[in-house]
């Protein structure tokens, strides 16, 4: 077999295609490192009644819009280091979670509202056992 590459060419070529592809794998890392101040993450965390609660502001790329912008997820709000899904309507600046009912001013409302409630949440998922027989 005669190839036209020789053995410096081919060496050359392999590294070239490595390098490619560490440097476009670290990309998105690299990318993270260059983020704006204004852009970081705001984390509060307090503790109200002996039980830990935190919410996290995303930054605005990575807000969810929903139905045609009317809702989106400005926030995470986690209570003893579980998440608590909350949902915001911009047009009345109220939050809402799937946990109670009602609209809340903060999401510190909502944590509260569940630690004064006295709910616990599990520490895994919780799966439904349906027997039909």
């Amino acid at each position: 077999m005669n190839s036209r590459l020789s053995r410096r060419n081919l060496f050359k070529a392999l590294g070239i295609l490595i390098t490619g592809g560490v440097v476009t794998g670290l990309f998105p890392f690299l990318n993270n490192i260059f983020t704006k101040k204004a852009q970081a993450q705001q984390v509060v965390e307090r503790v109200y009644k002996n039980r830990r609660y935190r919410i996290i502001t995303k930054p605005s790329s990575q807000v969810t819009q929903l139905q045609n912008g009317l809702i989106d997820t400005p926030q995470q709000l986690f209570l003893d280091n579980r998440e608590i899904r909350i949902i915001r309507h911009k047009p009345t600046n109220k939050y809402v979670s799937p946990l109670l009912f009602g609209e809340f001013n903060s999401p510190a409302d909502i944590a509260k509202t569940l630690i004064d409630l006295g709910i616990k949440l599990p520490d895994s998922e919780v799966k439904l056992y349906y027997n039909f027989n």
